[in-house]
C-alpha cells in the first residue's frame, strides 16, 4: 500500500511525494510496458477518533496540505457499503493512495538498472565485508569484490551485516492471506477500481490492512496484520506457514468489518519485517571510514519508498549528502 497522509511521522511525506513522482515515471517507462506498477485506488483508514491512525494521518495531511476527507461512521457505510462500522469509529479518506505491484516493480527496476550499466549478480551469498582507509572488500561465495563504496540494504539479514552499528534490529514473521469473495454483487464492489486500499486500527497503535480484489498476482481479497509478529532468530531458515488460528484471526476481522469478503481461503503465506526500535527507518552513513552507507530497519512499511530511497542512497554515495530531509532517520538517533 502506498499513501501520503503518513500517520507514522509527517516528515515522511516529502519523501513520499518524491516517491510518487518516481513511481509514475516507472509506469511510463519500464513499468508501463506490460501493465502498470502503480495503481491509484484511494485509501480508507478507520479507527477511534482519539486513536493513532486517523489523527496521525490528519496531522500529516494538514501539515503538508494533502487532499483528504474525514468521514463519520454513517458516511463511511453510505460511501463504502461493504464496510460495517460502529458508531464511535471515524474514517480518513485519501484519494491519492494506491497499490504497488512489488514483483513487477522489482523486475522493472532491475531492467532499467541493467540498461544503465548495472551488473546484477544473483545466487551469490555475501559472507562478510571489511573496510579500510580507502576502500571496502566484500567476500562472497564467488570470491571477493573491492569497491570504493558499499551500500548495505540486506533486509532481514541486516543485523549480522551491520554488526558494529549497535542498533537492535528484530526480525519478525508476518502472516498474509487471500480470501475468495463472491463476485455476484452489482459492479463487483470489492474489485480494483471500485474498492479502496484500507487500514483499520484494530490493535492500537497497530491494525489490519488490505487491498481490493485484483486480476494480477495472487488473486483474492488480501488481508494482513501490520504489527510485529513472532520473532525470527534465523531468517534463512524455512518459515512455518500460517496456522489455522492465525487464519481464523484474520477471518474474524473480515467478518466484523468487511463481511462481504469472508469467503473461502484461497492462499496464505508469511513474510519478514525487519524492525527498528522505534519503527522508523535507519538511513545514513555506517560508522567507520566513510565508505559504507546503510538502509535498514524498514519495519514493514518501507517498500513504497523504494525509488526515493535509491535516489537518497545514490546522493550519499556520490555527493556525501542529499537534498532530501532524512535527519529523522539517522542511525545516530539511537546513539
Amino acid at each position: 500500500m502506498i499513501r501520503q497522509s503518513y500517520h507514522e511521522h509527517p516528515d515522511y511525506v516529502p519523501l513520499l511525494q518524491r516517491a510518487y513522482q518516481l513511481w509514475d515515471e516507472l509506469n511510463e517507462s519500464g513499468g508501463g510496458q506490460q501493465g502498470a506498477v502503480f495503481h491509484r485506488t484511494g485509501g480508507l483508514y478507520l479507527g477511534p477518533r482519539d486513536g493513532v491512525i486517523v489523527p496521525g494521518a490528519l496531522a500529516a495531511a494538514r501539515e503538508h496540505g494533502l487532499k483528504h476527507q474525514l468521514l463519520e461512521a454513517s458516511e463511511i457505510e453510505q460511501r463504502f457499503p461493504d464496510f460495517r462500522v460502529e458508531h464511535d469509529i471515524v474514517g480518513f479518506y485519501e484519494e491519492n493512495a494506491g497499490v504497488i505491484r512489488p514483483e513487477k516493480a522489482l523486475q522493472a527496476h532491475c531492467d532499467l538498472a541493467s540498461l544503465h550499466g548495472a551488473e546484477i549478480r544473483t545466487g551469490e551469498k555475501i559472507l562478510d565485508w571489511r573496510e579500510n582507509e580507502s576502500s571496502v572488500t566484500v567476500r562472497t561465495t564467488a570470491g571477493e569484490v573491492e569497491t570504493g563504496h558499499l551500500v548495505v540494504t540486506s533486509g532481514a539479514w541486516s543485523g549480522p551485516m551491520l554488526r558494529d552499528l549497535e542498533v537492535e534490529l528484530s526480525v519478525t514473521r508476518q502472516v498474509l492471506a487471500w480470501f475468495d469473495a463472491p463476485c455476484d454483487r452489482p459492479g463487483d464492489s470489492l474489485a480494483l477500481g471500485n474498492f479502496p486500499c484500507w487500514f483499520i486500527e484494530t490493535e492500537p497503535p497497530f491494525g489490519h490492512y488490505g487491498f481490493p480484489m485484483t486480476e494480477f498476482g495472487q488473486q483474492g481479497f488480501k488481508i494482513a496484520l501490520h504489527r510485529p509478529g513472532e520473532e525470527v532468530v534465523d531468517p534463512g531458515k524455512q518459515r512455518v506457514g500460517a496456522s489455522d488460528e492465525e487464519i481464523a484471526s484474520l477471518r474474524e476481522v473480515l467478518r466484523k468489518w468487511i463481511p462481504a469478503a469472508d469467503g473461502p481461503l484461497l492462499a496464505s503465506c508469511t513474510c519478514l519485517y525487519t524492525n527498528s526500535g522505534d519503527g522508523h527507518f535507519l538511513l545514513g552513513q555506517y560508522p567507520g571510514n566513510g565508505h559504507v552507507t546503510l538502509a535498514a530497519g524498514f519495519s514493514g512499511h518501507g517498500y513504497k519508498f523504494a525509488p526515493v530511497m535509491g535516489e537518497v542512497l545514490a546522493d550519499l554515495v556520490c555527493e556525501g549528502t542529499t537534498p532530501h530531509q532524512i535527519e529523522f532517520l539517522s542511525p545516530q538517533r539511537f546513539a
